[in-house]
């Protein structure tokens, strides 16, 4: 008897169709090509700042400028934000983001920057995308913008989103270093003597008097850009903010201590905003991504198959939840 293999080659040809089509959408998560954009350009001080302003293909909900966190970083983070951009558009959420001073279009050094600076750039980002969008304007920053975003409030901002911020910028760094300390395998002790050395040697190289040692490992600007901003505290900012706030963490960061940090904030805000929502997610990194697959504390640390998987992923890199908690609540709060 002649075994007819029609049905399951067919089978076989609908199924490779649909991974393939799959594949396509997500791999399209990467791509802000076809996306409605245009210029997004401002001045903040001396420094012309340049980038993109994204529209969704309907009538915006909301409008949002992206404040990122450290490092050389250009619109879209060398790609590494299309797919959160392609989530905030599919929303009904403008995306108005920049090259940091002295990155792509813009003018400057962003090594040269206090975070007051940063806070300034921010405010005049702000009133441009006001001049450019009719419905409520805010700003959703990473990281480092834990010490820019607090000190904006109204009129000059409707909400705040941040991800992953920190409070200090001296118990951020010890424990980035502690966490680093512990993944190669060191004890609580030698964590602990490590971390006392480091304070004395940190405040020898970047205290008050301190002056550049060419010998060291770091640029001179990079150098000063640490002894300019190692006081940044954002306790004195979240005292004052009335503003709505989201602020959100991976339950599995090891960049910031996020238990600590959101006690913090909810110990220090006085006055919130009753659509204030201080989070932390479960099994979520830094930037909130799965932590299974991509929990190391830079991005250029990830191995080839954590970067493979990232540009299978797209969106669904996000741990489970993150992106709707963010869209939702940035649409419900804009919401009249």
């Amino acid at each position: 008897m002649r075994r007819n293999w029609r049905r399951p080659l067919t089978l076989l040809a609908v199924s490779v169709t649909l991974l393939g089509i799959a594949l396509l959408m997500r791999l399209a998560d990467h791509d802000l090509a076809d996306r409605q954009q245009e210029p997004f350009t401002f001045t903040a001080g001396n420094t012309q700042l340049a980038g993109t302003l994204w529209r969704p293909d309907t009538p915006a909900q909301a409008a949002v400028i992206l404040v990122h966190g450290d490092g050389a970083q250009d619109r879209s983070s060398a790609g590494g934000y299309a797919p959160f951009i392609n989530t905030l558009l599919d929303a009904g959420i403008a995306v108005a983001a920049w090259d940091k001073p002295g990155v792509g279009g813009s003018t400057g050094n962003w090594l040269d920057q206090s975070m007051q600076d940063r806070q300034i750039e921010a405010r005049a980002a702000l009133a441009t995308l006001a001049t450019r969008a009719d419905t409520p304007v805010g700003a959703l920053g990473f990281s480092q913008a834990g010490w820019v975003l607090p000190g904006l409030n109204a009129p000059e901002a409707a909400f705040l989103v941040l991800i992953g911020p920190a409070v200090s910028w001296r118990d951020q760094g010890a424990y980035y270093t502690a966490t680093r300390l512990a993944r190669e395998g060191r004890s609580a002790a030698e964590i602990t003597e490590t971390l006392g050395r480091i304070a004395i040697e940190n405040e020898a190289t970047f205290g008050p008097t301190a002056a550049y040692d060419p010998t060291t490992n770091l640029t001179e600007d990079r150098w000063a850009f640490i002894q300019r901003n190692r006081d940044a505290d954002a306790r004195a900012d979240l005292a004052t903010l009335t503003i709505p706030l989201l602020a959100i963490w991976g339950a599995d960061d090891l960049n910031v201590d996020a238990r600590t940090d959101a006690a913090i904030y909810r110990a220090t805000m006085q006055t919130p905003h009753p659509a204030t929502r201080i989070e932390i997610l479960p099994n979520a990194t830094h930037g909130l991504l799965k932590s299974g697959p991509y929990n190391w504390h830079l991005t250029s640390d990830w191995p080839w198959h954590a970067q493979a998987r990232f540009t299978i992923d797209g969106r669904y890199a996000f741990a489970h939840g993150a992106l709707d908690r963010i869209t939702d609540w940035i649409t419900t709060t804009a919401a009249p």
